[in-house]
């Protein structure tokens, strides 16, 4: 009995432990910011200080997520406010009651925030709340707090972004960004991607309620990509494919600036000596299991010889 107890410590020991719902989890992955655009129905630009936009709050959501609807209801007050830009992405894998997704997007989530499950939202790249239970007085107030903090962007960092009017299913882009030297930001690369949001589309059947569903995240595509090293200078055009709207005419393409950190090299000791496998330290959960279960039948033959 000691020896399954023991075992046990150390399969609950390995296992993830639940986050708090409403507490800010630090997002290691680099920032996401300065989006900027508008219609395709109609061509424009737009010319903007990197250091004075508004946050980037993705939205992480789907049609039958009823908490999820207090987290809107929270970004929309924090956006009337202050402003931002609100991306709603909708899940897709194995789903069955939301439309609005895709399997892109969600393979993104997953694989940015290791997250599956609606409500979750990141302000700028860097900071996660999940779930729709307020850490202070009110979901407002905790989103006022999160979207007010500084990237450290220089200033005198510009961005000009041009789409034209869509044509054939697609929209041109072109696109001028300059950021100056930066400490802080120094060593990661300066993506730039195009986002297709459709404006509102509706949704009856959603199960809470909503019936229309705004800031749909349709595509992202990477247009452009250089390291930041010293001042970085990025200009370019690009056709842009612009999906079938659900309902309406209301797609929208936006120029979000994304920071990728450096990769870091795992550094190797040559003259650490390799142990055995599975010879010292605590087993995987699916080991542990697996011992369980020999353990288990050990004592079974034990009894019955």
């Amino acid at each position: 009995m000691r020896r399954l107890a023991l075992l046990l410590a150390a399969l609950l020991v390995l296992l993830p432990l639940n986050v708090q719902a409403g507490t800010p989890i630090a997002v290691d992955e680099g920032a996401v910011f300065g989006s900027h655009g508008g219609a395709v129905t109609t061509g424009n630009t737009s010319a903007v200080g990197l250091d004075d936009l508004d946050p980037v709050l993705e939205d992480y959501t789907a049609t039958w997520c009823t908490n999820c609807v207090d987290v809107e209801h929270a970004l929309d007050d924090l956006v009337a406010e202050r402003g931002g830009s609100i991306f709603s992405f909708h899940r897709s894998i194995g789903e069955t009651e939301d439309p609005f997704g895709t399997d892109a997007l969600d393979e993104r989530w997953e694989q940015r925030y290791d997250r599956r499950a609606p409500p979750t939202v990141v302000f700028n790249g860097t900071t996660m709340v999940i779930g729709s239970v307020a850490e202070g007085d009110s979901l407002l107030d905790d989103f006022r707090g999160l979207a007010n903090q500084s990237l450290g962007i220089p200033a005198g960092g510009t961005s000009i972004f041009t789409w034209t009017s869509a044509q054939s299913g697609s929209t041109t882009v072109t696109w001028e960004v300059n950021l100056p030297e930066s400490e802080t930001w120094n060593g990661h690369l300066v993506r730039l991607e195009a986002w297709v949001v459709e404006g509102t589309a509706t949704f009856s059947e959603g199960s809470n309620g909503q019936g229309e569903y705004p800031h749909i995240v349709r595509s992202i595509s990477t247009v452009d990509e250089q390291v930041w090293n010293g001042g970085v200078s990025l200009r370019g055009s690009s056709s842009v494919a612009l999906p079938a709207a659900f309902d309406g005419d209301d797609l929208e393409v936006y120029l979000v600036h994304t920071l990728v950190p450096p990769t870091v090299p795992e550094e190797v000791d040559d003259l650490a000596p390799v142990a055995e496998p599975d010879e010292r330290g605590l087993p995987a959960p699916g080991a542990a299991l697996s011992v369980l279960a020999i353990v288990a039948a050990g004592r079974r033959k034990g009894l019955n010889p």
